[in-house]
């Protein structure tokens, strides 16, 4: 009966720890405890890295870099409203409303090739940085989650040096932090739920980075079994980075 007491006093003092907290959240096997990990974490890390980067950092480190060019850019093309126009005419008609052909292909041609180069690009780097990564796992960690690290202090960087393409919202000073906050956030919080959700999609695993036995957990190429909570929020991360 002592013991059982000083065992739960013992429970009770490594629960209240900030880092025993943190780490039952990350490695919860409830997939919305892990999100809440990975969310709470990555926030601090983030405005860590921002006020680092925002204070000591030059402006403009990482422009012109994937991590804010894209994989297949970011602009649109000149071309698509002249395209159009020689099939279709100056103008056209839907119904009984009339436009023109140029002027509606150049911006809403635009705005559906823009969003789908966006769309693939974080779908290129969920597939390869996240679901594959996410195969081999670490001790508890997921190689997956090493990547949203990096990520996350990348973004910070990317955030507190003003390196986006286009000019800063708002208050010049404040300016990438509101553009994060209206676009890049929902990127990264995409990200978080796509790693929490396939967190468990292990092949390869072993102890720690000093062990080199590896061992299989599963087939590469089997379709991983998910939990109905895993499933929607795999679904929801995908839909977010529409």
């Amino acid at each position: 009966m002592k013991e059982t007491k000083k065992e739960n006093r013992v429970k009770n003092r490594e629960g209240k720890q900030p880092l025993s907290w943190f780490s039952g959240l990350l490695f919860s096997e409830d997939v919305y405890k892990r999100i809440g990990g990975y969310l709470c974490c990555g926030l601090l890390i983030f405005l860590l890295s921002w006020a680092i980067a925002y204070f000591f950092m030059g402006e403009g480190v990482l422009k012109n870099t994937l991590l804010v060019d894209k994989v297949f850019g970011i602009k649109g093309s000149s071309n698509i409203g002249a395209w159009w126009k020689t099939r279709l005419g100056e103008n056209f008609k839907i119904f009984k409303w009339e436009f023109k052909t140029e002027d509606l292909f150049n911006t809403w041609g635009n705005i559906l090739l823009v969003t789908v180069k966006n769309f693939l690009h974080h779908a290129v780097i969920a597939l390869i940085f996240i679901f594959f990564l996410n195969r081999f796992k670490i001790g508890q960690f997921p190689l997956g989650l090493f990547y949203y690290l990096l990520y996350t202090i990348l973004t910070g960087i990317v955030v507190g040096t003003n390196s986006y393409s286009y000019p800063p919202q708002g208050f010049t000073v404040l300016g990438a932090l509101v553009t994060f906050l209206r676009f890049g956030l929902w990127v990264w919080f995409s990200y978080g739920l796509l790693i929490a959700s396939s967190a468990n999609w292990t092949w390869l695993k072993t102890s720690s980075f000093r062990d080199n036995s590896w061992q299989k957990s599963g087939r590469f190429w089997s379709w991983p079994v998910l939990h109905a909570d895993e499933k929607e929020v795999l679904v929801f991360g995908l839909l977010f980075l529409l």
